[in-house]
């Protein structure tokens, strides 16, 4: 398996990248940005943008989109009905996706913002923007925080600690040391 992140400084956020050892439909994770070096990463390893799987609406995790749909043929899917109007899949909690030869798992984490998700793929959770390297999404409110603290508390903190974290922002984790060292966590 390929797995590749690539950095936008649009937003200072992160995409991520599956796909097939010597190339093909890969799946594209919070294309914030499309930029010539993420065209080039793509291309030189052969791959085809199949899936795009978005964690939440935020521009700086969608600005992408409209380039990636006008070069690959892609299905999007989110939590929301739609995209910058593009029509997508629809997730929920509990969804299962069978990505070509990926199978994730939606978990809904809202709180950051009301539609987000994480992505969970093996050893592997995008999180997008509800839990990030040593602290947490921001919260517009005092009920979106209690979102947030519910999401993480209820859904992934009772995960088994072995888990990647590859976050919409800031460099990727590890669920047991976000468990143990998470200053926001703590305070939940």
């Amino acid at each position: 398996m390929y797995f590749f992140s690539h950095f936008s400084s649009k937003g200072f956020a992160n995409i991520y990248i599956l796909g097939p050892d010597g190339g093909g439909d890969a799946v594209i994770i919070d294309p914030g940005i499309f930029d010539i070096p993420l065209l080039q990463l793509i291309e030189d390893n052969n791959l085809y943008i199949r899936h795009i799987l978005v964690t939440h609406s935020h521009e700086t995790h969608t600005l992408g989109i409209k380039t990636i749909l006008k070069i690959y043929d892609a299905e999007i899917y989110c939590y929301r009905r739609n995209i910058m109007d593009f029509e997508v899949n629809k997730v929920r909690d509990f969804t299962k996706l069978q990505l070509g030869e990926f199978d994730f798992e939606v978990i809904e984490t809202p709180g950051h913002s009301g539609d987000s998700v994480t992505y969970k793929y093996g050893s592997f959770l995008f999180t997008g923007d509800t839990l990030l390297a040593g602290s947490v999404g921001p919260t517009s409110d005092d009920f979106s925080k209690k979102l947030l603290q519910n999401s993480i508390n209820d859904k992934l903190i009772k995960l088994d600690g072995g888990f990647f974290v590859f976050p919409g922002h800031g460099p990727p984790s590890r669920l047991e040391i976000e468990k143990k060292l998470n200053k926001d966590l703590q305070d939940y």
